[in-house]
């Protein structure tokens, strides 16, 4: 899958619940990537999550694998496990999602994905609080260090400040491939205006919500198409 710069993907993240039912439900809508959240599956062994995979192949989508640490909102699972699972899923995924702090495996989750042709992903979440403009470059240039393809960052929003914080850094490194997430409710405006400032993908939901502050896919897509984005 090519990023596209003249607007905004959509990434629904799922879990393997009623999965075939949301992707024919998914089917009719402007969804570009379906994130399959295998963190949050009801089982773990490897036969069961491909098969999970192929389902959302075969629907036609773009695959975003990730299997998030506890850490970050993911299962109780160890480094260990979850390079195992990104080792069977990436080859066929499009885009592997992985932590930048999964200091243990990142490295070689993204030099499996670049050996697979795949794209990777390095993401970091602080599900309570905006850190400082200087963090958050810091962690962007931690990404980029990484030499993984997108950098994604998630950060809960408590104020206006925090938004324009989020906002601002994106834009000064809106040449590279960024992700900006602002949670909570304040963070909503990141979710539809971040593409102005750089980012590019907004992650949103059908039924169930996976992070604080995501805007249903139908009223996301809305927002969008109002502020003259050609969804």
């Amino acid at each position: 899958m090519i990023l596209k710069k003249d607007r905004p993907l959509i990434a629904l993240p799922v879990d393997d619940k009623n999965l075939e039912e949301t992707l024919k439900t998914v089917k009719e809508k402007p969804v570009d990537i379906i994130e399959l959240r295998i963190d949050q599956f009801e089982r773990f062994d490897i036969d069961y999550i491909l098969e999970k995979v192929k389902l959302v192949k075969d629907y036609g989508f773009t695959l975003l694998s990730t299997v998030r640490s506890k850490e970050e909102g993911g299962a109780d699972l160890s480094d260990e496990e979850r390079l195992k699972i990104f080792q069977e899923v990436i080859p066929d995924s499009d885009i592997v999602d992985i932590e930048l702090l999964s200091e243990n495996i990142n490295k070689e989750v993204i030099e499996i994905a670049k050996k697979e042709g795949k794209l990777s992903l390095v993401s970091y979440h602080d599900f309570e609080k905006t850190p400082s403009e200087d963090e958050i470059q810091s962690i962007i240039d931690k990404g980029a260090s990484l030499s993984a393809d997108i950098i994604k960052y998630a950060f809960f929003v408590k104020n206006t400040e925090d938004v324009g914080r989020i906002l601002s850094v994106t834009y000064k490194n809106r040449d590279k491939n960024l992700v900006a997430i602002g949670m909570g409710e304040l963070g909503k405006l990141t979710r539809v205006a971040g593409f102005f400032f750089g980012s590019l993908i907004s992650y949103t939901f059908i039924g169930k919500s996976f992070a604080p502050g995501q805007i249903d896919v139908d009223k996301l897509v809305e927002e969008m198409r109002f502020y003259g984005l050609k969804i």
